[in-house]
This record gives C-alpha cells, sequence and structure tokens, in this order.
C-alpha cells in the first residue's frame, strides 16, 4: 500500500488534490483523478472525498511581517520555510522552528523547496527582489501567491509578469495587495489579514480532508499502519477522513486525542506486532460504550497496513 501514497503524494503535487474513495464495509479504498480510476482496489464504493495537503507556508521576507506573519504559523502547527538575504534578520531566535535558507536571492531563486502544498507570501525589502520571487511562484505549481505592496505596485508588476508570458488567467489569481482587507497597519495586524486570506483560500471547500505532508511522506516512504476515521455520528472530536500513522518508532499526527485515540495507537501497534493487514473498530462515545467516555456518538476507525 505504501504505492498508494507514493501516488496520493505524486497527484497532490501536480494537481494540488486527489479524489478518495472507499468501501466503508470492507475498508477498500482507491485514487480517482477527474473521475478516471488511478491507483487502489476495484470495487463498490460507499464513500468520496477530496483531498489536499496541509498548507506549507514560503514566506520570501524575514523582516516585520515575515515575522508576525511566521508566528500565527506556528500557533496553526503550519510548517514554515523562510528565505532571506539578511542574515541578521533570518535567525534562529527569530525563527526558531522554520526552515531558513539564507543567501542571495539569485542563489535563493535557484532552488527548489520541498513543499506539496506550497502557500507564497511575498514581502522582501525591494521591488526588485519582489518581482523576481513572484516570477518564481507564477513559475512553479501553488496553491496561494500573496504579494504585498500598493494597488498600483500590484498592477505594474503582475502587467509585467503578463508581458513576460505568464498566462493572465494564472497572474489575475495573484493576492496583491496580499491579505484580506481589514484596514491592518500594524505588521501583526497585516500578519492576521494574509492568514486569514490564506485560511479562507485553504478552507474554500469544508467537506475537503486536508492531510499533512510529513505524514504524506512517512506513509509513502515507512512500514506502519494508517488509523483513519470513516464514519462519524454526534459529538466526536475529529470529522471523517481524519488520518494518523503509527509505526514502530513515531506517530505522525492524531485523529482527536484522548481515549479513543489512545485505543487506537494500541490495537494499530498490536496489528502491526501480529502482522495483520486490515481492520474497521467501531468506537463508543456514549455511557456504556467501549471508550469510558460519555460525550456521546460513534466513530468508525479504518486500519490499513502500509509498507
Amino acid at each position: 500500500m505504501s504505492e498508494f501514497y507514493r501516488t496520493m503524494r505524486k497527484l497532490l503535487a501536480e494537481y494540488g488534490s486527489v479524489e478518495r474513495r472507499t468501501d466503508t464495509e470492507t475498508g477498500k479504498e482507491a485514487l480517482f483523478l477527474d473521475g478516471q480510476f488511478i491507483i487502489g482496489d476495484e470495487g463498490r464504493y460507499s464513500q468520496t472525498e477530496k483531498i489536499k495537503a496541509e498548507p506549507v507556508l514560503i514566506l520570501f521576507g524575514a523582516g516585520h511581517v515575515g515575522k508576525a506573519l511566521y508566528n500565527l504559523a506556528r500557533l496553526q502547527g503550519m510548517r514554515t520555510i523562510v528565505l532571506d538575504d539578511r542574515r541578521e534578520l533570518l535567525t534562529e531566535e527569530r525563527f526558531p522552528l522554520a526552515e531558513r535558507h539564507i543567501g542571495p536571492f539569485s542563489e535563493l531563486l535557484s532552488k527548489e523547496y520541498d513543499a506539496i502544498s506550497p502557500y507564497y507570501a511575498i514581502f522582501t525589502h525591494g521591488h526588485s527582489y519582489d518581482k523576481d520571487c513572484l516570477r518564481y511562484a507564477l513559475s512553479h505549481r501553488s496553491a496561494y501567491i500573496g504579494m504585498i505592496g500598493s494597488k498600483k505596485k500590484a498592477s505594474v508588476q503582475l502587467e509585467a509578469m503578463i508581458q513576460e508570458g505568464f498566462p493572465e488567467e494564472d497572474v489575475s489569481k495573484v493576492h496583491s495587495p496580499i491579505g484580506l482587507s481589514i484596514n491592518a497597519v500594524t505588521p501583526e495586524e497585516i500578519a492576521v489579514a494574509i492568514m486569514a486570506e490564506i485560511i479562507t483560500t485553504f478552507r474554500e471547500d469544508r467537506n475537503t480532508v486536508s492531510i499533512d505532508g510529513a505524514m504524506l511522506n512517512a506513509m509513502a516512504d515507512e512500514c506502519g499502519m494508517t488509523v483513519r476515521i470513516i464514519e462519524k455520528e454526534g459529538s466526536a472530536p475529529r470529522g471523517r477522513g481524519t488520518m494518523m500513522f503509527v509505526t514502530k518508532d513515531r506517530i505522525y499526527s492524531t485523529i482527536g486525542g484522548g481515549a479513543v485515540e489512545r485505543m487506537a495507537i494500541r490495537h494499530a501497534e498490536e496489528m502491526l506486532r501480529n502482522g495483520s493487514d486490515t481492520d474497521i473498530v467501531c468506537y463508543g462515545l456514549e455511557s456504556g460504550g467501549n471508550t469510558g467516555m460519555i460525550c456521546g456518538g460513534n466513530l468508525r476507525v479504518l486500519f490499513r497496513a502500509q509498507g
């Protein structure tokens, strides 16, 4: 099944989303793109979900706005990559959990960065650098591109991209001036406006299931057990499609914590020890259920071995 998630990773990187179909009685699952079967188990599917990768925020600029936006990203557990040529600003102290890349922009923009779903935010210390970064972002698949500046600057920069040959349809999707209009003034307020716009873009379809990039890489490359909520009733903390991945050394992501997650991890570990392939378990969250909880509801969880 690792090939299943390697294919998912490839499709998400190329197309931004993919469709997963599941038989909730047998646990069989398959990937579809534009209605065409790609990989997985053939059968009768009772559930269909659109999958997207969690955002990876790529910041071109480590100044005041970049720092404020990084702080908001960390509150949400969003992976962040920061690029700048100012070593005194892009420090471990200011961006302790970011992936930091320091050097001339000509060098930084000649590289590729590991992001299945990149969200580019551009606010360097010069119009020419902003233009170079915009060109880079438009040359790569992206989920979001935003560039700081006035409406006049945005108009000039975007028109220049069209003149360079970038499709007008792609250029028109650039958010510039960046961020929602909330009369923001301070760097922190501007960061809130930008993050709100990023969340709006990412959550455009609330029925879409998001998958953590680090977990997806692990499922594609390591042996372990995927643990996925396939049905939810009542007040369970996480919704259908929520996943985690359990290996012998590590647990990636979460299906909501608490008693259900603890029991699911133990079951996944037992399946790994026994060499089991697939199982579906119902966890009752009502009084008298098998979890000892009284909040109400039920979860059906699919366990499938990878690798």
